[in-house]
């Protein structure tokens, strides 16, 4: 059988237009990549120093003192009678250093998070906190309960 058609080399094909195309796909993919980074950094969250709120002394401190060292009292008799376990003491004994913070000063510290006490400089809670958090979050601790309870008591007698 025979054909009209004469079937060409492939090398008899110019290349310029093949040279073109891959050069203008180059291009455009680094205009676009130019584009999404100028774009990202532009859209990067600008973080902001929080600052510490002031301080109102919204309670007595001696009445305020001798209202959580009971509930500290509470939970230490809770946890020693098996009702509740040392998770549960350490998140009871976060919750109450909070509210005596709330209460003396009327900063939200119940409402905050580690970091937000620290940047509200109010580290005689935050040391404290963040030991608290590997028994209120992890499934075991190291940290002795009865030991948390007395640094609780400690931070509520010596708070200025």
């Amino acid at each position: 059988m025979q054909t009209s058609v004469e079937l060409q080399d492939p090398f008899s094909y110019s290349i310029v237009p093949i040279v073109v195309l891959s050069i203008v796909i180059l291009a455009s993919l680094i205009a676009l990549i130019t584009v999404l980074l100028i774009r990202r950094k532009k859209k990067a969250p600008v973080k902001q120093k929080i600052e510490p709120a002031p301080v109102f002394k919204i309670k007595n401190k001696e009445l305020a003192q001798k209202e959580y060292l009971a509930k500290i009292a509470v939970v230490e008799q809770k946890y020693l009678a098996g009702q509740i376990d040392a998770r549960n003491a350490h998140q009871e004994l976060s919750a109450i250093v909070r509210m005596f913070v709330h209460d003396l000063t009327g900063i939200n510290a119940q409402n905050f998070s580690l970091n937000e006490l620290k940047a509200h400089n109010i580290y005689q809670i935050s040391n404290l906190i963040e030991e608290f958090y590997a028994p209120e979050f992890a499934e075991r601790a190291e940290k002795e309960t009865s030991n948390s309870i007395a640094q609780a008591r400690e931070v509520i007698i010596r708070w200025n």
